[in-house]
């Protein structure tokens, strides 16, 4: 009699196994399909100066300030958790001016709006000798760059590492005090 009570005992146990092996298939054809993680998106809704003071003395006498309004998409069906990062701002491939872009948490399928103050750190910008000559003839190019990293939890689980960034090329009229081109792009990266 000994003999049913371990094949009873084997079948339990092979049944057992098959199920979890199953199950955890089961969980990584979700986790890879209907979970998988995509990309956030920074979108620029738009940019505008707030305060542009041009004074030609000796020098170059620079102030500058630029507002950025964002929108950050999630399609992931789970959160979006990023760190606190820098929006900076690029004169001829040297930083002059950054805004902090606080740490969060955007949910499954959220949007949320941010609205950035960029300002110009003259000092850093009237080191170029190149400014007096693009103040002059009346053009002045910069670019911004947001970036946000975080990471998606699929199944609450497995974490991948995710980057969303926006930058934008803008053109600063300087004698009539607004933009002139602006070309603004999103990149992700998972």
């Amino acid at each position: 009699m000994a003999a049913p009570a371990s094949k009873l005992l084997r079948n339990f146990c092979i049944t057992l196994v098959l199920s979890l092996i199953l199950l955890v298939v089961l969980v990584l054809v979700l986790a890879f399909t209907v979970f998988k993680p995509q990309r956030p998106i920074i979108v620029v809704d738009s940019v505008s100066l707030l305060d542009l003071n041009v004074a030609l003395t000796d020098g170059v006498d620079l102030n500058l300030s630029i507002n950025v309004d964002l929108t950050v998409e999630n399609p992931n069906k789970v959160a979006f958790e990023y760190s606190k990062s820098t929006a900076v701002v690029i004169y001829r491939g040297e930083k002059v001016g950054e805004a902090p872009i606080p740490g969060g948490r955007l949910p499954g399928k959220g949007t949320e709006k941010m609205n950035l103050t960029l300002t110009i750190m003259g000092e850093r910008m009237l080191g170029r000798s190149e400014v007096f000559s693009d103040v002059v003839s009346g053009q002045l190019s910069i670019s911004t760059l947001a970036r946000l990293a975080g990471k998606v939890k699929v199944m609450g689980v497995v974490k991948i590492h995710v980057v969303a960034s926006t930058s934008c090329d803008l053109i600063i009229d300087v004698k009539n005090g607004s933009f002139g081109d602006q070309l603004c792009q999103f990149r992700t990266r998972v």
